[in-house]
């Protein structure tokens, strides 16, 4: 079930409450000169897209059919923008995809976000090259790995020191290849080996937030934070700030003069 905080919903002192514990993140304290510029509920466009993908040879052997087909979600507002790799992982959302049915309301201090062009051919497909990339420099550093563990266990004495700085070594990066892999998938929404993607089409759907907008007065520079309106949690329904797309949005310069422009004329004021 989603929940959706409507603006109407929002009284000022629930606004004051939850911008206070958002910033009460080491990350997003709030300077002594700066304010509360305003306050923005922004419908935040994502793409929906489908693809069909080919499973690779060690898939086939367990499962049927050489094809299958899957979705994921992508920013759409901030897309076009992105300046690295890192950057781009950000703006995947496949877990927004069972949300993509929410329907705007008619409140006239709502705000649509744009959208932005991007090639998801282009996308996907390097995702899968890098991930294919990964995972034969995976093959290789763990063959070593247990070469170097079999010569070690070998020894009689203490092992040598440069063996087990050597296994050390191997063992960190292979974990952030370990750890690069599962980014991937998750931004392909994927959980088995590819060989490679065909997208099939997109839609676009809308997920609200609420974006807090933080100036210093003495020199105008402005930041922004960005709040999840679909309250989540097991047991307790909560609201949270979307701390990725805050960093990005501050981080990145043309992100950040996107989302400063779509909420130029809200009329949600502090």
């Amino acid at each position: 079930m989603l929940f959706v905080v409507p603006p109407s919903g929002f009284k000022e002192i629930e606004i004051q409450k939850l911008i206070h514990a958002v910033m009460k993140k080491k990350c997003l304290v709030r300077m002594p000169s700066e304010c509360i510029a305003s306050k923005s509920v922004v419908w935040m466009p994502y793409y929906r897209i489908q693809f069909e993908y080919r499973r690779s040879e060690k898939d086939l052997i367990r499962k049927f059919g050489e094809t299958a087909e899957s979705e994921t979600a992508l920013n759409a507002m901030f897309c076009g923008f992105t300046r690295s790799e890192s950057e781009l992982f950000m703006l995947f959302r496949p877990n927004y995809l069972k949300y993509n049915l929410v329907t705007r309301s008619s409140e006239s201090d709502e705000i649509v976000g744009p959208t932005s062009s991007t090639n998801f051919d282009e996308i996907l497909s390097g995702f899968v090259k890098r991930l294919n990339e990964v995972e034969d420099e995976l093959y290789k550093l763990r063959a070593m790995l247990n070469k170097r563990y079999m010569r070690i266990a070998r020894m009689r004495i203490l092992p040598m020191i440069p063996d087990l700085k050597e296994g050390e070594r191997l063992s960190e990066k292979i974990a952030k290849l370990n750890a690069l892999t599962n980014v991937l998938n998750m931004c392909l929404n994927l959980g088995e080996d590819t060989k490679s993607i065909k997208v099939l089409g997109n839609s676009t759907f809308y997920y609200p937030t609420l974006v807090v907008a933080l100036k210093r007065e003495e020199n105008e520079a402005e930041r922004f934070i960005i709040i999840d309106l679909v309250k989540r949690g097991l047991i307790l329904k909560r609201l949270n700030c979307d701390d990725v797309l805050t960093q990005l949005c501050n981080n990145n310069d043309a992100c950040k003069e996107v989302l400063a422009k779509s909420v130029a004329h809200a009329s949600l004021r502090t």
